[in-house]
C-alpha cells in the first residue's frame, strides 16, 4: 500500500486520464521512495510499474514502495511507451515541466492512438502537504540548522573569512548526520550582507559589519532554511533601527500564519511593516515559499499569491531590508502550519546579537 500513489490516482481520476508519467528525481522520490538518479514511474489503470536500468535495479527492488520494478534494455522513453500501449490506455498525463521539447515531439510521433495531456503541479500539490513522518523530518532538519548556528558564532570575529565560516557550518551540518548543505550556503558580511542572495565570498569579516547567515541542511531527504542576522561589535542606530523593522514584519508576517490564511495575505502582513517604515523599496523578494523535499516549493508566499494555507504546509517567513552599498538584514524561520495556528520548528533567538 502507498497512501501518495493512491491520492495520485484519485486526482488522475478526476482529470479524466488513464495514465500518469513521472520523470522528476524528486517526484519519482517522493512517490516511491527510491533514491537513484535514473527512472520512470508509471501509474496504470491497474497498478503501477518503475523502470529503471541495471545500474539501479537491485537498489529499486529493495527501495520502491507500490510499484512493479523492471529493468529497461532500451531506451526508457521507448519502454514506458510500450509499457503504455500493453495497458491498453488512451489519455496519458505527463509532468510538463519535466519533459523536454524533444521527448515531447518523440511522444506525438510514435505514440500512435495515446493523447498526452500535459499537466503541471499535480505531484507538487501533494507535497504541498506533509504527513506526520514528513512533518518529523523536518523538524529534525531545523534542529540541525538550530546547533550549526550556536556551533559557528564563536568563530565569527573580524578576520574570519565568509567562505570558511560556510565550509565550517556545512562540514558541521554534515557530522551530525546531513546529507549536505539544501542550498549554497550564505555568508555575507558589510556590504554584501545587502545582496539577498550573497553566496560566501573571499571577503574578510570587519568590525562593524552586519553578518547575514542564510543555510539549511538537507537530513533524510528534507530541508531546512534558516536566516539569521549577526552584528560584529556595537550596531550603529541606523543598524539597530532597521534590524527592528525587520524583526517586527516577521513577526506580523508569521501572526499572519493560520490554516486557511491567503499566502498573499501572509506576504502584505510583513511587507507593509518595511513599507510603512520607509523601505518598501528596499524589500524586493518574495516573503517566503514552501519548503519540503525541495528547498523551494509550493506553496508560493508572495505578493497577490492566492495559494491557501492548510495544516500540513510548511513554509518560511524571510522579510528582509537591503541598502546598497551599506549593509542588509534578513531573518527567516520555517513554520508548520497547524490546525491551530502555526508551529516555528526554530529555537534559535532572534535577538539581535553584536559579537
Amino acid at each position: 500500500m502507498n497512501a501518495r500513489i493512491d491520492a495520485l490516482r484519485e486526482r488522475l481520476h478526476r482529470e479524466r486520464l488513464d495514465a500518469f508519467l513521472v520523470f522528476s528525481d524528486v517526484h519519482r522520490n517522493y512517490l516511491t521512495g527510491f533514491t537513484g538518479s535514473s527512472g520512470a514511474f508509471l501509474l496504470l489503470p491497474k497498478g503501477a510499474l518503475f523502470l529503471t536500468d541495471s545500474r539501479y535495479t537491485l537498489q529499486a527492488g529493495r527501495e520502491v514502495r507500490g510499484a512493479e520494478v523492471r529493468q529497461h534494455r532500451r531506451a526508457l522513453l521507448v519502454e514506458c511507451l510500450e509499457a503504455l500501449k500493453a495497458a491498453g490506455v488512451r489519455r496519458v498525463g505527463f509532468e510538463a515541466a519535466h519533459v523536454s521539447v524533444s521527448q515531447h515531439q518523440w511522444m506525438l510521433q510514435k505514440g500512435g492512438g495515446l493523447v498526452w495531456v500535459p499537466l503541471s503541479g499535480v505531484v507538487e500539490g501533494l507535497r504541498s502537504l506533509k504527513d506526520a513522518g514528513e512533518r518529523a523530518a523536518l523538524a529534525a532538519a531545523a534542529r540541525v540548522a538550530d546547533r550549526t548556528f550556536h556551533h559557528i558564532l564563536p568563530l565569527v570575529r573580524p578576520g574570519a573569512v565568509e567562505r570558511k565560516l560556510a565550509a565550517e557550518m556545512e562540514h558541521f551540518m554534515r557530522l551530525e548526520g546531513a546529507e549536505g548543505p539544501s542550498f549554497e550556503t550564505i555568508v555575507a558580511s558589510g556590504w554584501r550582507s545587502a545582496l539577498p542572495h550573497g553566496i560566501a565570498s573571499g571577503k574578510v569579516l570587519r568590525r562593524g559589519d552586519m553578518v547575514v547567515f542564510d543555510f539549511g541542511c538537507r537530513l533524510d531527504g528534507y530541508c531546512s532554511d534558516m536566516t539569521r542576522t549577526v552584528c560584529l561589535g556595537p550596531p550603529t542606530a541606523l543598524q539597530r533601527r532597521v534590524y527592528g523593522i525587520v524583526r517586527r514584519a516577521q513577526e506580523a508576517g508569521l501572526r499572519a500564519v493560520r490554516p486557511g490564511a491567503a499566502c498573499g495575505d501572509v506576504d502584505a502582513a510583513a511587507r507593509s511593516v518595511i513599507r510603512r517604515a520607509g523601505y518598501g523599496g528596499a524589500f524586493g523578494h518574495g516573503t517566503g515559499h514552501g519548503v519540503g523535499r525541495e528547498v523551494h516549493e509550493a506553496p508560493r508566499v508572495g505578493p497577490g499569491s492566492k495559494d491557501l494555507l492548510r495544516p500540513g504546509a510548511a513554509i518560511t517567513c524571510e522579510p528582509g531590508i537591503y541598502l546598497e552599498g551599506r549593509f542588509g538584514v534578513r531573518i527567516e524561520d520555517l513554520v508548520l502550519v497547524t490546525p491551530e495556528g502555526h508551529r516555528n520548528l526554530y529555537r534559535t533567538t532572534k535577538e539581535l546579537m553584536a559579537l
